[in-house]
């Protein structure tokens, strides 16, 4: 019945008011608080409000982790707002909560479950050593490509993906790694990543081929154009918010920088631990 009521909502261009009760009543109580923020005076209406703590600045100073994500800072970020109907992909209907002037409403209940579980994955990779790339080609994209793959000590490609970087790495990527200093004359060594983190697939159709060739899976934002399926972690979120695609970033980011440092802390204690035994065994002898 909902699959029903949504194509012919398509057809007749009218909103899906509801497509669940849960949803519904979610949705609209974020909405609301969204809303009563927006009606609070800027200005303090008595000299006793000066004296009070900004809720906006502490809440901005507060550290972006997937622990406190919530549907109103994904709200806030505009990553509800899909594509028009027209360009819609059918394969993104369990994702839409509806449409509201021929715009895909994305259901953002579903958005913050498949990014926590993409921060999981990311955490898992980085803890056992695997190396994660970042890929942002679009101009907006760039910087926060950059600085979420610094964050989390992984790698980046921020500008034009250049066709055989995976499957034939030891060509393209062969010119720029450096040689080996012990056999100069040996070819040198290049390293796939683990984990795919793409901001934007549907520019990047060369690279998701050639992941899926290698078998690397990929996390990646998909739009309401989008198809899901050809992804292995798909987040269903508006890819044309530069500030909602630079939460989506950091909140992974952030979830592989706490696997790398749980990863130094293992290393750190299996180190005091043979050396502890090393000594413990000296002394017997």
């Amino acid at each position: 019945m909902a699959s029903r009521s949504f194509i012919q909502a398509l057809a007749s261009k009218q909103p899906l008011y509801r497509l669940s009760n849960v949803c519904t009543r979610s949705f609209t109580s974020s909405v609301v608080r969204c809303q009563q923020a927006a009606t609070e005076p800027i200005v303090p209406s008595s000299p006793d409000d000066l004296k009070k703590p900004i809720r906006h600045s502490v809440r901005a100073s507060e550290p972006i982790t997937p622990y406190n994500m919530t549907i109103a800072k994904l709200l806030a970020a505009g990553l509800h707002l899909g594509h028009s109907t027209s360009l819609w992909e059918p394969s993104t209907l369990p994702f839409i909560f509806g449409t509201r002037e021929g715009i895909s409403i994305i259901n953002l209940e579903h958005t913050l479950v498949y990014l926590r579980r993409a921060c999981n994955v990311a955490r898992e990779v980085a803890l056992r050593g695997g190396n994660i790339l970042f890929i942002g080609t679009r101009p907006g994209f760039q910087n926060l490509t950059i600085d979420a793959a610094r964050q989390c000590d992984g790698y980046h490609v921020s500008s034009k993906w250049i066709p055989g970087t995976l499957t034939n790495a030891h060509q393209v990527l062969g010119r720029h790694a450096p040689p080996d200093p012990e056999d100069p004359g040996r070819p040198p060594k290049t390293y796939k990543p683990d984990l795919i983190v793409l901001l934007n697939p549907l520019e990047n159709p060369i690279a998701i081929a050639e992941a899926q060739l290698n078998k690397i899976p990929i996390i990646a934002i998909t739009d309401t154009d989008y198809d899901p399926r050809l992804v292995t972690y798909p987040i269903p979120a508006n890819d044309d918010s530069i500030r909602g695609v630079e939460l989506i970033a950091k909140v992974i980011s952030t979830a592989a920088k706490d696997g790398v440092f749980r990863r130094k802390q293992l290393l750190d204690q299996q180190e005091k631990a043979a050396k502890f035994s090393r000594q413990q065994h000296q002394q017997r002898r």
